[in-house]
C-alpha cells in the first residue's frame, strides 16, 4: 500500500472506529461483534506503526500517553464547579420543591441515577480532547487527561468541531471491580474498599497503561460551556449525546417531583440489579431559566438536590466478640456493634465469619469499624479504622471451648471455621429446632424463634420430635399466650404433621444436604420401594444404602453422601425417626412423573442470565421430568446458557455436552 492509500485507510479506519465506539458506548447497540471492533484497531495500528505522520491526536490509538513524572498539574475550571445539597427522605425533598416552586411557580423536573463516582471535567477544543481535570475544590483540579484518554467510552473527537467543556462521572463496573479486587489479592495487594475508590485510584495513577488495562466508563451528564443554547436540561443530555458523548439512558423527566417518587422507589428496590453502584437519585429543575432565576447558595445550585439512599455502609464501635453455634456445629464470630442504622434498618451485629478473617482484618474489640450490608446479605464488617485505635487494644484470641456446652472445638483440616462436635449442645440444638420449622422444611408458621426460645426454656421441646408433643396446656403456661393464639400454633403443627418427604429430610438438619439435595435423594428411594412413605421407611432404605450408592444419584457428590451414610448410622438419629413414626407423622413421596417430553430423564445445568427467574425455570424442567444440578458433568445432558454463562459453559463445551438457549428448552419441555 502506498503513503497516499495508507493515509486514506488510516482516516476510514478512524472514522469507522469511531462510530462502532459511538454505537457501543453511547446508544448501548452494535451491529458487529467486539471482535471485529478490535481487528479493525489492530489494523489501525499497524497502518500508524508503518506511517507514523499521518498519526493524530483523535486516534483510538492514543488514548495511552507517556508515563507521568510527579504531581498532577492544578488546572483553574473554565466555569465554578458545585457540589449537590442532598436530601435523606421524602418529606425534605417534598421541601426542597415547595421551596423551588415558591421561587418559580410550577416547575418540571429531570431525574438521573447517581452513580457513585469520581466526577471529571472535560474540554474539547474545536472536537478534540483537550484537558480532563478532576473537580477539585470546585474553582480548580488536577490535571487527569492521561488517564481520561484510556476510557473507550470517552471519544477523543466528537462528531462536530465545537469549543465545550463538560462534566460527568467516571466508574468502575462491579464485574471489573471484582475482578480488579481479585487481581490485587492475587498480586499480595491490599484490595480497593468500593468501586469508586478503584475509580478514583485508577484515574490517578501516574502510568496511564495503568488505567487503560482496567475498565472504567463515563457519563455525562453536564453542559458547562458552549456554543449551543439548550432551553433545558433535558436539551442538554440530548446536545451531549448527540456530540457522541455517552449519557446514562436512565434519566425521565416529571411534571413534578412527587411525581417522580416512583422512580426513586424502582431505583432504589433495583439498585443491586444495575451493573454500576448508584447511591442515590439526582433531581432537576428542567427549565433552564427557571435554574438561572434559582440560582446558587454558596456551595451548591438551588435547582437540584440529591436524594440519598440509606446508607449500605457505615461506621460504628465494635462493642464486644460473640460466638454463635449453628446447626452443624459451626462457630461463627459475631461483632456486637453499637446499633445504627444501615440500608434502612438498625444494625446491632454483624458476622466475622471465621478466625482467619479476624486475624486478615486484624479486628479487635473496641475497634471503630466499617460494616455494610448489601440487599438481604448478612450485615458484615468491612473494615478496621485503625487510626481511631486505642492504644491499649489487644488481638482477639478465638476461643478453645464452646461458650454454651464448654466441650472444645475443632477445627478440622483444610475447614475455615471451627465446630463445637457435641450433638447435645443447646446452641446446635436451638439452631436445628429453628430449621425444622422453616418455610422450606415442615413450615410450621405460627411458631418464630422467640417461642422455640421458650419452649425450650420451659423443657417442652428436647428434639425435633417434640414439637408433635406439644398440648394447649404447655402453651398457656409461656408468657403471653392467650387460647388464641395457642390455638393458632396447635393448628399449623397439625397441618405439618402431612409433608413432603424431601422436605422432612431436608428439615433434619444433615450437613451439606440441602433442600435440591434432598429432593434428587427421595426421588431416588422412591424407586426402591413399594412401601408407603414413613419416617420409618426412611431409615430402612437410607441404611441400605452405601456411600457409593447414594454418589451414584446424579447431582448427589462425595460430602453430601458420605454426611447422610454417617448421619444415618447413629443410633440416636435411628431413634429420632422412630419417635416420630410412632407420633404419627405422614410422609408423602412426590408426584409420580408421566410427561413424555424430551426433557424426560435428562439432567440439566442453568448457567448465566435467562428472561425467567432461575427457580422459575428449575421448576419448568423438573415438572416435565427433568432434573437440574449445579454443576457441569459428564452426566449432564444440556447446559441452558444465558448472558454471561461463565467457567459451566467452557466446561460443558470441554465435555462436549449440548448447549441449548430458552428457546431450544421450550421446544425439549413440549
Amino acid at each position: 500500500m502506498d503513503k497516499e492509500k495508507a493515509k486514506e485507510r488510516i482516516r476510514l479506519l478512524r472514522e469507522e472506529i469511531l462510530k462502532l465506539n459511538y454505537k457501543y458506548f453511547v446508544l448501548d447497540k452494535s451491529n458487529v461483534s467486539e471482535s471485529v471492533r478490535d481487528a479493525l484497531k489492530r489494523e489501525l495500528i499497524e497502518l500508524e506503526t508503518l506511517y507514523p505522520q499521518f498519526i493524530t491526536p483523535d486516534s483510538p490509538t492514543q488514548r495511552v500517553g507517556s508515563v507521568l513524572s510527579g504531581k498532577f498539574a492544578k488546572i483553574r475550571h473554565k466555569t465554578r464547579k458545585w457540589s449537590l445539597a442532598d436530601v435523606f427522605s421524602l418529606e425534605e425533598l417534598k421541601d426542597w420543591e415547595e421551596r423551588v416552586e415558591k421561587a418559580v411557580g410550577q416547575a418540571k423536573y429531570v431525574t438521573e441515577l447517581k452513580l457513585d463516582g469520581l466526577n471529571i471535567t472535560i474540554w474539547y477544543e474545536k472536537g478534540l480532547l483537550k484537558k480532563a481535570i478532576t473537580r477539585g475544590n470546585g474553582v480548580e483540579g488536577e490535571d487527569v487527561t492521561h488517564a481520561i484518554r484510556t476510557i473507550k467510552s470517552v471519544p477523543l473527537k466528537l462528531f462536530q468541531e465545537v469549543t465545550i467543556e463538560v462534566s460527568g462521572e467516571v466508574f468502575m463496573p462491579k464485574k471489573s471491580f471484582a475482578s480488579l479486587n481479585k487481581e490485587m489479592a492475587a498480586q499480595g495487594k491490599p484490595p480497593f474498599a468500593n468501586p469508586r475508590n478503584s475509580a478514583a485510584g485508577t484515574v490517578r495513577q501516574l502510568d496511564p497503561r495503568v488505567a487503560a488495562e482496567r475498565d472504567l466508563q463515563m457519563y455525562f451528564y453536564s453542559l458547562d460551556e458552549g456554543p449551543f443554547d439548550p432551553k433545558t436540561h433535558q436539551e442538554k443530555l440530548e446536545t451531549l449525546q448527540n456530540l457522541g458523548l455517552p449519557v446514562n439512558p436512565q434519566y425521565q423527566v416529571h411534571a413534578s417531583a412527587e411525581n417522580s417518587v416512583a422512580y426513586l422507589e424502582k431505583w432504589q428496590k433495583k439498585r443491586d440489579t444495575l451493573p454500576y453502584e448508584i447511591d442515590g437519585v439526582v433531581f432537576k429543575v428542567n427549565d433552564i431559566s427557571q435554574q438561572k432565576t434559582l440560582g446558587f447558595t454558596a456551595k451548591s445550585p438551588r435547582w437540584a438536590v440529591a436524594y440519598k439512599f440509606p446508607a449500605q455502609q457505615t461506621s460504628t464501635i465494635l462493642k464486644d466478640i460473640t460466638i454463635q453455634i449453628g446447626r452443624t456445629g459451626a462457630a461463627t464470630p459475631v461483632a456486637e456493634l453499637k446499633p445504627v442504622s444501615v440500608a434502612g434498618s438498625v444494625i446491632s451485629r454483624a458476622t466475622l465469619h471465621n478466625e482467619d478473617e479476624i486475624r486478615r482484618k486484624d479486628v479487635r474489640i473496641g475497634d471503630t469499624v466499617i460494616i455494610q450490608k448489601a440487599g438481604d446479605v448478612i450485615p458484615e464488617v468491612v473494615e478496621v479504622i485503625q487510626s481511631l485505635r486505642t492504644k491499649d487494644s489487644k488481638p482477639y484470641n478465638f476461643p478453645h471451648s464452646c461458650p454454651l456446652c464448654g466441650e472444645k472445638l475443632i477445627r478440622p483440616e483444610g475447614e475455615a471455621a471451627h465446630r463445637c462436635e457435641n450433638l447435645s449442645c443447646p446452641g446446635r440444638k436451638r439452631e436445628s429446632f429453628i430449621h425444622f420449622i422453616s418455610k422450606g422444611a415442615t413450615n410450621i408458621d405460627s411458631l418464630g424463634e422467640k417461642v422455640v426460645d421458650q419452649l425450650i426454656e420451659f423443657g417442652f421441646v428436647k428434639d425435633l420430635a417434640d414439637f408433635y408433643t406439644i398440648t394447649k396446656e404447655n402453651l398457656l403456661e409461656l408468657p403471653l399466650f392467650k387460647e388464641k393464639r395457642a390455638q393458632n400454633i396447635l393448628d399449623s403443627i397439625e397441618k405439618s404433621r402431612t409433608v413432603a418427604m424431601s422436605r422432612f429430610l431436608y428439615a433434619l438438619g444433615i450437613r451439606h444436604v440441602g433442600e435440591q439435595g434432598a429432593k434428587l435423594i427421595v426421588e431416588h428411594l422412591q424407586t426402591l420401594t413399594n412401601e408407603s412413605p414413613t419416617p420409618k421407611t426412611l431409615v430402612n432404605l437410607l441404611k441400605k444404602l452405601s456411600v457409593e450408592d447414594l454418589t451414584n444419584i446424579e447431582g448427589v457428590g462425595g460430602i453430601i453422601a458420605k454426611s447422610i451414610y454417617d448421619w444415618i448410622r447413629e443410633p440416636k438419629h435411628q431413634d429420632l425417626l422412630e419417635k416420630f413414626d410412632h407420633l404419627g407423622l405422614k410422609l408423602t413421596w412426590p408426584p409420580k412423573k408421566t410427561t413424555t417430553s424430551q426433557a424426560s430423564g435428562k439432567t440439566f445445568v442453568i448457567s448465566g442470565t435467562h428472561s425467567a427467574p432461575r427457580d422459575q425455570l428449575k421448576t419448568l424442567i423438573e415438572s416435565a421430568g427433568g432434573h437440574v444440578s449445579g454443576s457441569v458433568s459428564a452426566k449432564t445432558d444440556f447446559l441452558l446458557a444465558g448472558e454471561d454463562a461463565g467457567s459451566k459453559l467452557e466446561k460443558a463445551k470441554a465435555l462436549g455436552i449440548k448447549i441449548i438457549n430458552e428457546t431450544d428448552l421450550n421446544s425439549l419441555l413440549k
